[in-house]
């Protein structure tokens, strides 16, 4: 198994409202990526609070699928309060963060998002998104009034629907999947799937060499588009490599 993750602020901003979690090893592990907004302050202190939040419980994370699930939701609805409580004593109107999360232990995955953060895996060559956006164009997509084309390119393709810490109470999206599918499970924000195409993560995610290298050409790749947002990635590989 290999880990790799690298956030940075991309070309445009000039700081990181971005966070990572990766932690854990070929038995149990952890990926968090969290993409706050608000304001520098703000943003920066939302995504924040989600990482330290899930931090702090990770040696205490379960392994059986039902168990990981409501370890999930109570992480992100206990991050959400927090983030609640911040902006009331700070006075400041419009803060919270979208959060993506892998749990893998033993043969299973246990994946949990709030907004456009993604999940992706890379199986027998092919990319798949795990994750659906709750995004204000993905809602306009699933209603048949926006086609694909028409989605990258609508004026507010950058409106989520659904925040940790924007209102009291948090609905997280939660998946169970056979981890054992799955050659690399990639985690991030949306600086990296707003500016890659799918099929330019997919080639570089098959690519013949170390989970850091990769996670670095992901990187470059969206700041040759642009780098217009901070970008983040946590992956895994969890099958080897094949060495020539």
């Amino acid at each position: 198994m290999e880990l790799a993750y690298l956030t940075t602020t991309g070309k445009v901003r000039s700081k990181n409202e971005d966070t990572v979690l990766l932690v854990g090893d070929a038995t149990q592990g952890l990926a968090v990526v969290a993409d706050g907004m608000g304001g520098h302050a703000a943003g920066e202190t939302a995504s924040a609070i989600v990482k330290q939040t899930f931090a702090e419980a990770y040696a205490d994370m379960p392994s059986r699928p039902m168990e990981l699930s409501s370890w999930i939701e109570r992480l992100v609805k206990e991050a959400n309060t927090q983030i609640l409580r911040f902006s009331q004593v700070e006075n400041l109107s419009i803060v919270g963060t979208t959060m993506a999360c892998v749990c893998w232990s033993d043969e299973l995955l246990v994946i949990g998002h709030v907004g456009d953060s993604r999940v992706y895996a890379l199986e027998a060559g092919h990319l798949k998104q795990l994750t659906d956006d709750h995004s204000y164009v993905n809602m306009l997509k699933q209603l048949g009034e926006l086609s694909e084309a028409e989605l990258e390119n609508h004026p507010r393709r950058n409106v989520i629907t659904r925040s940790v810490g924007s209102n009291e109470s948090v609905d997280v999206d939660i998946q169970v999947r056979d981890a054992p599918d799955y050659d690399i499970v990639l985690v991030c924000s949306d600086g990296l799937s707003d500016e890659v195409p799918h099929e330019v993560i997919e080639r570089l995610l098959q690519e013949d060499e170390p989970l850091d290298t990769i996670v670095e050409r992901l990187v470059s790749e969206a700041n040759d588009r642009g780098g217009a947002d901070n970008i983040t990635i946590a992956a895994i590989r969890f099958k080897e490599r094949e060495r020539i």
